[in-house]
C-alpha cells in the first residue's frame, strides 16, 4: 500500500481523528473522575472525622465531669485531712471514690493520693486498698500539675499495691489525672488518677474508617498512639514517621501524599491535645475510577477496532472504483476512444464515471463534426473569395461620389459619404482587438452624424468624457452596439426630442465607468429582469453557451469586455424615470500607451 495513496491517507486520517479524541477522553475522564472522587472523599471524610472528634470530645468531657463528683461531697475535702484512724472519714472517702468508679462503665480503677495524710488509696473492682506513702506512685510524677491531664495508653497496674488475683494484667488503659484543690486556693490537696478502658475510644474510632482498606490513628501531642487499627501500636510512638510530621498546625485539613491521602482533625479538649488522622491509600480511593477507566478502555478498544474495520471497508469501497476509473483513462490514453465505461454506483465516483462516458461521447461527436466543418469551411472560403469586393474599390467609389457632390455644390452629401467611408474603414481594420477610448468615441461620433441625418435632427446627444480616460483600452466596436439599441428599440417621436448622453469616469481604484443614457422607451419590466439575469450569469459554468438570448448584442459586448480586459468587468442595464434606459460599463482599465 503506497504511503501517498488516498486509501493510506484516509486510513491514517481516520485513525488519527479517532484515536486522539479517544485517548484524550480517557485521560480527561480519568483526571476529572479522580478529582471528583478526591473532593467527594475529602468532604465525606472531613464530616465523618469531625463527628468523631465531637464524640471523642463528649466522651472525654464526660470523664472530666465524672471526676468532679468528689466536689459534690461536702465532706470529701475535709476527710482528706483527717487521720487514717478516723474510720468514718475513711469510709465516706471510699464511698465517694466507689461512686466515681461506677459513674462510667469504662472506668477501670481510681487511684487517690492525699498530700495531707500521705495516704494512697486504690479502688479496683469496688474493693478499696490503702497505704501510707510519702509521695504519689512514681509513674504519675510527671502528670502532677495544677491542671487536668491524660497519660497515653499503657498496661493497667496496681499503683504499687500488692496485686490481686482479680486484677487484669494485659488490659490497655489511658489515665485521666485531676488535682484536688480547695477552691479558690490552688494548693494541691491530693492527686487523683482515673484509669479508663480503651473500649469507648475504640468504639468511636472504629466507626470512622474501614479496617479492611484504610488506616486510622488517634495521636497525642507527642505522637504517641492513643488508638490504631493495629493493637500492637497502641501506647507506642508512631512508627509511621511519614504521617505525624506532615500534620500541619491547622486544626483540620488534608494532605495528599505520594501513595495515600490523609484527612485529620485536632481535638479541642484542653487536657487532651489529640489528633484524629485517617489514611486512605490511593488504590482504595481511586478504586472506582480505575474500574471505570478500565471499562472505558475496553469500550474504546472495541470502538477503535470498529473504526479500523469501518475505515478499511470505506477506503476499499471508495478507492476501488477510482482505480477502475483510472484503468479506463489509461485505455483512453492509448487511443481507445470507444471504451465501454461501466457504472455500477450512484455516488460521486459513479457520477464522475458517467460524466467521463458522456465526455467521451461528446469528443467522438466533435471529432466527427470537425471533419464535416472542415469540409464546409473549404466550401465557404471558396464562395467568400468569389464574392469578395476589394475595399480599395469601395473607398474609391465613395470618394468619386463625394467629388460629384462637391461639383454640384452639395457639401452635406460629401460630408456624409466621408463619415460612411471612415466608419467602414474603422470596421475593416484587421488585426486590432483593442483600441483606445479616443478612437472608439471618434467612431461613435461619425455613426451619430449619420443617424442625425437619417432621423432629421429628431434627437441630440451630449458628451461628458473625462480627458484622462481617452487613453484607456477598450475592445473595438463596444460603444456603437450599445448606442444602436436606442435607434432600434428606444427612439419614439411621440416622446419628444430624443436625448443621448455618453459619460466616462475614472475611479481611484483604476476602474473605467462608461454610462450611456437615453430618454427613449423603457424596457418592459419582465424583459428587463430576464435581460439582467442573463447578463449576470452569462459566464457561469451552468449557463448554456448556445441558449437563445434576449439581447445578443449586449451579451457579445460583455463577453468581449471580459475576455480582453479582466474577469471583473460588468454591464448593467436599467430603466430611468420617467422613461429611458441607462447602460453602465465597469472594468479595470489600462492605457494603450502604458
Amino acid at each position: 500500500m503506497k504511503s501517498h495513496s488516498i486509501r493510506t491517507r484516509l486510513i491514517q486520517f481516520m485513525l488519527i481523528v479517532t484515536t486522539i479524541p479517544l485517548l484524550l477522553s480517557l485521560v480527561i475522564t480519568l483526571v476529572h473522575t479522580r478529582e471528583s472522587i478526591k473532593e467527594q472523599s475529602i468532604s465525606e471524610n472531613a464530616r465523618l472525622i469531625f463527628q468523631g472528634k465531637t464524640n471523642l470530645a463528649n466522651y472525654l468531657n464526660n470523664i472530666n465531669r465524672a471526676s468532679v463528683v468528689v466536689y459534690s461531697d461536702s465532706h470529701f475535702l475535709n476527710n482528706l485531712s483527717k487521720s487514717v484512724d478516723d474510720y468514718q472519714a475513711m469510709a465516706e472517702m471510699y464511698s465517694t471514690l466507689q461512686n466515681l468508679q461506677g459513674l462510667l462503665p469504662d472506668i477501670q480503677q481510681v487511684y487517690l493520693h492525699s498530700r495531707m495524710t500521705n495516704q494512697s488509696t486504690l479502688i479496683a473492682n469496688g474493693i478499696p486498698r490503702r497505704e501510707i506513702r510519702q509521695a504519689p506512685y512514681q509513674s504519675i510524677g510527671q502528670y502532677v500539675t495544677s491542671h487536668t491531664a491524660t497519660e497515653p495508653p499503657h498496661l493497667v497496674h496496681s499503683y504499687g499495691f500488692p496485686p490481686s488475683p482479680n486484677d487484669p494484667t494485659d488490659r490497655m488503659v489511658f489515665t485521666f489525672y485531676r488535682p484536688i484543690v480547695r477552691i479558690p486556693s490552688t494548693t494541691q490537696l491530693a492527686i487523683m488518677a482515673i484509669d479508663v478502658k480503651l473500649d469507648g475510644i475504640a468504639a468511636i474510632c472504629e466507626q470512622l474508617y474501614d479496617a479492611t482498606d484504610e488506616q486510622f490513628y488517634l495521636l497525642d501531642e507527642n505522637d504517641i498512639v492513643i488508638y490504631s487499627g493495629i493493637p500492637e501500636e497502641i501506647g507506642k510512638p508512631l512508627h509511621n514517621k511519614n504521617l505525624a510530621p506532615r500534620i500541619t498546625p491547622d486544626k483540620n485539613g488534608f494532605i495528599d501524599g505520594k501513595n495515600a491521602m490523609q484527612v485529620y482533625e485536632k481535638l479541642d479538649v484542653p487536657f487532651a491535645k489529640w489528633t484524629l488522622v485517617k489514611q486512605i491509600p490511593h488504590n482504595v480511593l481511586y478504586r472506582k475510577s480505575t474500574e471505570l477507566i478500565r471499562i472505558n478502555a475496553v469500550i474504546a478498544a472495541l470502538a477503535l477496532l470498529a473504526v479500523i474495520l469501518g475505515t478499511l471497508y470505506i477506503s476499499f469501497r471508495i478507492t476501488r472504483p477510482i482505480k477502475q476509473l483510472a484503468r479506463y483513462m489509461n485505455q483512453i490514453q492509448t487511443g481507445q476512444l470507444d471504451v465501454d465505461i461501466e457504472v455500477n454506483s450512484n455516488d460521486e465516483i459513479g457520477t464522475l464515471s458517467r460524466r467521463l462516458r458522456q465526455m467521451m461521447d461528446t469528443i467522438n461527436n466533435l471529432i466527427l463534426r470537425k471533419y464535416k466543418l472542415e469540409l464546409a469551411n473549404k466550401t465557404n472560403q471558396l464562395k467568400a473569395l468569389q464574392a469578395q469586393i476589394d475595399p480599395h474599390f469601395l473607398y474609391n467609389t465613395l470618394q468619386s461620389i463625394g467629388t460629384v457632390a462637391l461639383q454640384h455644390n452639395v457639401p452635406r452629401v460629401y460630408s456624409l459619404l466621408a463619415s460612411l467611408a471612415d466608419i467602414m474603414r474603422y470596421k475593416m481594420r484587421s488585426g486590432e482587438a483593442l483600441v483606445t477610448l479616443q478612437e472608439e468615441v471618434n467612431h461613435l461620433k461619425l455613426y451619430l452624424d449619420l443617424q442625425k441625418e437619417r432621423f432629421d435632427e429628431q434627437f441630440n446627444f451630449m458628451w461628458d468624457i473625462a480627458p484622462e480616460s481617452l487613453a484607456a483600452s477598450i475592445p473595438k466596436m463596444t460603444l456603437q452596439p450599445l448606442v444602436e439599441n436606442y435607434f432600434k428599440h428606444g427612439m419614439d417621436p411621440h416622446l419628444g426630442t430624443g436625448h443621448l448622453c455618453v459619460r466616462t469616469q475614472l475611479t481611484e481604484s483604476n476602474r473605467l465607468i462608461i454610462v450611456i443614457e437615453n430618454n427613449g422607451s423603457s424596457i418592459e419590466e419582465q424583459e428587463l429582469v430576464q435581460l439582467q439575469e442573463e447578463l449576470k450569469f452569462q459566464l457561469e459554468e451552468h449557463e448554456d453557451p448556445i441558449k437563445e438570448r434576449t439581447s445578443i448584442g449586449l451579451y457579445n459586448v460583455l463577453t468581449r469586455l471580459k475576455l480582453y480586459t479582466d474577469d471583473t468587468a460588468t454591464l448593467y442595464i436599467e430603466n430611468v424615470e420617467p422613461h429611458g434606459v441607462r447602460i453602465t460599463l465597469d472594468y479595470a482599465w489600462e492605457s494603450e500607451t502604458a
